[in-house]
């Protein structure tokens, strides 16, 4: 399958490797940050952020919405790996404001910080069959909005071979 706009074919994408990346690229930018962001330094080290999500399974696709308040699209990645039949959510949120704005923080209570979503599709006797490229994502109002389209249950896939 192809590598289509959000790098969805083969192993181009690493959501683990993504999150630390962006995480350790903001803590450089804003050493402070993490000083008074009890919460963030804890998922950056337990990587506990999980955020919510609701799944639809319709006939056509399986549309998942996950809430990422205060998330940038530049910030998030997506990717589905047809092995696990598992769709793969991860990236950054990051707080606001000015470094000398956010040493001001009195209250911690939004979750910021490097994030993961794993969401198998399908089940382990029978996984989703997917069309990969056909798969898009939105963020908008906080919720990203990732809709995997199915394939036909008579699906079959067929390749020519080239003889030699």
């Amino acid at each position: 399958m192809g590598g289509g706009p959000f790098g969805f074919g083969g192993n181009a994408f690493d959501p683990s490797t993504l999150a630390t990346h962006l995480w350790n690229q903001f803590n450089d930018s804003h050493p402070s940050d993490t000083e008074n962001t009890n919460t963030a330094t804890k998922s950056a080290e337990t990587g506990d952020h999980v955020p919510d999500a609701d799944i639809f399974d319709t006939e056509s696709a399986y549309v998942v919405h996950i809430s990422l308040p205060g998330a940038r699209k530049e910030d998030v990645g997506v990717n589905w790996d047809a092995e696990k039949s598992e769709l793969s959510v991860a990236g950054v949120i990051y707080r606001p404001g000015s470094e000398e704005f956010l040493k001001t923080l009195a209250m911690n209570e939004r979750k910021v910080g490097p994030f993961e979503r794993k969401i198998r599709l399908g089940t382990r006797a029978s996984p989703a069959h997917i069309d990969a490229d056909g798969i898009a994502a939105k963020l908008e109002d906080g919720v990203l909005r990732v809709e995997v389209p199915k394939l036909d249950s008579g699906f079959v896939e067929i390749r020519k071979v080239d003889i030699e």
